[in-house]
């Protein structure tokens, strides 16, 4: 077999620089693909700190994930879950370990073969797409597998604000919305209760329909925290297919329903809203990033920017009318969150002193 060329070239990730330079098959000797065509896709890839690809070889197909730090948590937590008796018989699970190489800091995955969710509410299958999330968080909550970093409130609004920074470049007064909005959800944080296995970045495509299971992929950032964490990302995410592609709005809609009849008395309403905010603002920092603004160019957008500052727009309008009702809730008051937000102006002045420290520090008090 040919070495695989069109590989992202990252030195960070030492599996991936090998399969780019040797092929899969003499990278990986152990898959056992000297015979017949390897064909090779990158699925996802972050600069510097993980890329997934997708291996068929015959009628065989792997998935393969390389990352720059040791990869050993991740491999444990699915072997955790594939030895637990309650994930092979309650209609839920996740891609089975095949092996972890140490040296090259990879892992390689079974294949789980089925729709994402995204990909049901691209087909008008809304009201399916909400059913398979919900069977996941009903079952899911069962799981006795409360190990990994704490995820929770700290957890949301520090992964939110790390975006800010572009935020600001892009528009300052898109930067002042989010913080100010982001200082009132670090006061009207929600509590935490006991702990659950979380996913930590559920986003909707990677929440597959396989039949009569549910499956889940991608657990690089997994920990221990409310449930609402998992399901607000969620939320979060089909929200947006709703306003990038308004003909989706009504799968959108059967999906959000769907979701909600399934978890009725499993997530706290509050809390949810919360977290479901929590997320949209940090939704709202992707596309002005390196990597949304690679992915708007690459669609030969003519003003990518603009395009980037529209949507980072309308997702904070968003995450604010979301979180309207807990705030209100919280400080028992009729006005509306928006009177006390700033007005989102293009190139707004911001105060001179930086916001988005008072709001680390308000964060790290709640740690």
């Amino acid at each position: 077999m040919k070495p695989t060329l069109d590989l992202p070239d990252d030195p960070a990730l030492p599996g991936l620089a090998a399969i780019k330079a040797q092929g899969v098959a003499r990278a990986i000797p152990s898959l056992k693909m000297d015979e017949g065509p390897v064909e090779v896709r990158l699925c996802g890839y972050t600069q510097g700190e993980r890329a997934t690809l997708e291996v068929r070889a015959g009628s065989g197909r792997v998935a393969i994930k390389a990352y720059a730090t040791n990869p050993a948590a991740e491999a444990a937590l699915y072997k955790a879950l594939n030895a637990t008796e309650l994930a092979a018989q309650s209609g839920i699970c996740v891609p089975p370990l095949l092996f972890r190489i140490r040296k090259l800091r990879l892992i390689v995955l079974g294949w789980l073969e089925g729709p994402t969710v995204l990909h049901l509410i691209r087909r008008g299958e809304g009201e399916r797409a909400g059913f398979v999330a919900a069977r996941w968080f009903r079952r899911a909550a069962l799981l006795d597998q409360r190990f990994g970093r704490r995820r929770g409130a700290a957890y949301a609004m520090r992964k939110a604000s790390e975006g800010f920074p572009e935020l600001g470049a892009a528009d300052p007064g898109l930067k002042a919305f989010a913080v100010a909005l982001s200082k009132i959800l670090v006061r009207t944080r929600p509590g935490e209760g006991s702990p659950h296995l979380v996913h930590g970045t559920l986003y909707d495509r990677h929440i597959l329909d396989l039949g009569d299971r549910t499956g889940v992929i991608d657990w690089q950032r997994f920990g221990r925290g409310p449930l609402e964490l998992d399901a607000g990302m969620f939320l979060a995410t089909i929200s947006r297919v709703a306003i990038r592609h308004e003909p989706l709005r009504e799968a959108v809609s059967q999906a959000q329903k769907a979701f909600r009849d399934g978890t009725a008395g499993l997530l706290d309403e509050s809390a949810l809203a919360w977290h479901e905010a929590a997320a949209l603002v940090r939704l709202a920092t992707k596309p002005l990033s390196i990597a949304g603004g690679e992915r708007l160019r690459a669609r030969g957008l003519a003003d990518p920017q603009a395009v980037a500052i529209s949507r980072a727009r309308t997702l904070l309008e968003e995450a604010a009318l979301v979180a309207e009702p807990v705030f209100r809730e919280f400080e028992r008051i009729e006005p509306r969150i928006r009177a006390r937000l700033p007005v989102l102006e293009p190139n707004a002045p911001v105060r001179a002193e930086t916001l988005k420290d008072q709001v680390q520090s308000s964060m790290e008090r709640i740690e």
